[in-house]
């Protein structure tokens, strides 16, 4: 990610460490070969470590996505209130704290399986930083804090949860706040988050014009969200009469040093170009197979590359999504979008999903002198193609994490 690719390259590694990147036979003078061992991995790219910029580790206990493709966004809501209440039933001997660590847990050794370096998750009360921090732990991550709600008696407790969790720090996790979505957060609340992470410089994240029935409940006050708000017993039709709208809402986070819009599939024209004229502080995290399972309109991912946003690539969850492969998702992006350079993608899988979670400026490299997160990618024999990248995210291409 430093240049353009090395035919013929080669990795030198002593521990976790990249020594060295570039040709073979440069390398191959530079360095005693009789002191490491040499592994030739065939034809193929050696690329950098994942970053996936937006999961919920939380649901990663969820066999399969929940409901079936296409059902209506609302709806997917109740289930996931439903598969949480069904599980805190069937195992009433373990606290609910418990599972969600042993998911949080399970997420990230799927993660690492999957050649993930980093990951940009979303998490919620009650949080435990070790749950990320173990020693076997080798992924970095930025953990954006989870706040919802719109009862005022319970915005003293969320600020000090919120101004408490900011306030940690470990070298392979970095805080971060996020308020849920413009249905379930309060305008209050909402201001309140934006005043403590601003406070504490830190980055925001946050669910954006992921669906049209959101626009219809901010622009209109109707719609599905009004039955299911009502149906949880939180409707006030006060609370939308335009305190918050999206483009409102993008102003507000664009104050952040960085600020992840979450999906974005429903952007309208004057939101993305607001969003591009702040190129260094405002990124989008684009779900594509998430994206397909809802079958939403087409992804508006040309116009956010037109005007040069930092776009990047994430799961989202196993409530939506039947894994947590960003490889995969960097798949459906070439399957969708067929015209787009796969060097392209391969941003949007490291270093834009950096970017967009303001980490160290090695992740999503192959940097000497960095720690070493590796993955090896191979065509399908029936695969010749004429430029050593034009392959790289094939359907049939295979993806190896091989550090």
């Amino acid at each position: 990610m430093r240049g353009d690719p090395n035919e013929n390259g080669a990795v030198v590694v002593a521990g976790t460490e990249v020594l060295a990147v570039g040709d073979f036979k440069k390398i191959k003078r530079d360095f005693s070969i009789n002191n490491f061992d040499v592994v030739d991995l065939g034809d193929g790219l050696i690329v950098p470590g994942w970053v996936n910029a937006h999961t919920h580790l939380e649901f990663s206990d969820i066999q399969e996505p929940l409901g079936f493709p296409g059902i209506k966004f609302t709806d997917w809501i109740r289930k996931i209130v439903e598969q949480r209440f069904q599980s805190n039933s069937s195992e009433p001997d373990t606290d609910s704290a418990s599972k969600k660590s042993l998911a949080i847990k399970r997420g990230l050794v799927e993660s690492r399986q999957a050649g993930t370096q980093a990951i940009g998750e979303i998490a919620t009360s009650p949080l435990d930083i070790n749950d990320y921090t173990g020693a076997d732990s080798r992924i970095v991550t930025r953990c954006f804090f989870e706040q919802l709600g719109r009862d005022p008696l319970n915005y003293p407790n969320q600020a000090s949860e919120l101004t408490s969790f900011l306030s940690q720090n470990h070298r392979m996790f970095y805080p971060g706040a996020s308020p849920h979505a413009p249905y379930s957060v309060s305008a209050p609340l909402f201001q309140q988050i934006q005043t403590i992470s601003q406070s504490a410089a830190t980055p925001v994240a946050m669910h954006i014009a992921e669906t049209l029935e959101e626009r219809e409940l901010l622009e209109k006050a109707s719609g599905d969200f009004v039955d299911l708000l009502t149906e949880f017993g939180i409707w006030n039709p006060h609370d939308f009469t335009g305190q918050l709208n999206i483009l409102g809402i993008l102003h507000e986070l664009s104050k952040a040093e960085h600020a992840l819009i979450v999906h974005g599939n429903y952007l309208n024209e004057m939101e993305l170009d607001f969003i591009a004229s702040h190129p260094k502080s405002m990124s989008i995290a684009f779900c594509p197979r998430t994206h397909r399972y809802f079958k939403h309109a087409h992804y508006p991912l040309q116009k956010m590359l037109d005007r040069k946003i930092n776009i990047c690539l994430g799961t989202d969850s196993r409530a939506s999504n039947p894994d947590l492969d960003i490889f995969k998702e960097a798949q459906e992006v070439a399957s969708s979008f067929p015209n787009l350079p796969p060097v392209e993608i391969l941003k949007m899988a490291t270093v834009n999903g950096r970017q967009a979670l303001g980490l160290p400026s090695s992740i999503g490299t192959i940097s000497a002198n960095q720690s070493a997160s590796l993955n090896f990618i191979t065509p399908s024999e029936s695969l010749q193609p004429n430029h050593p990248t034009d392959w790289m995210f094939a359907q049939t291409s295979q993806c190896t994490p091989i550090l």
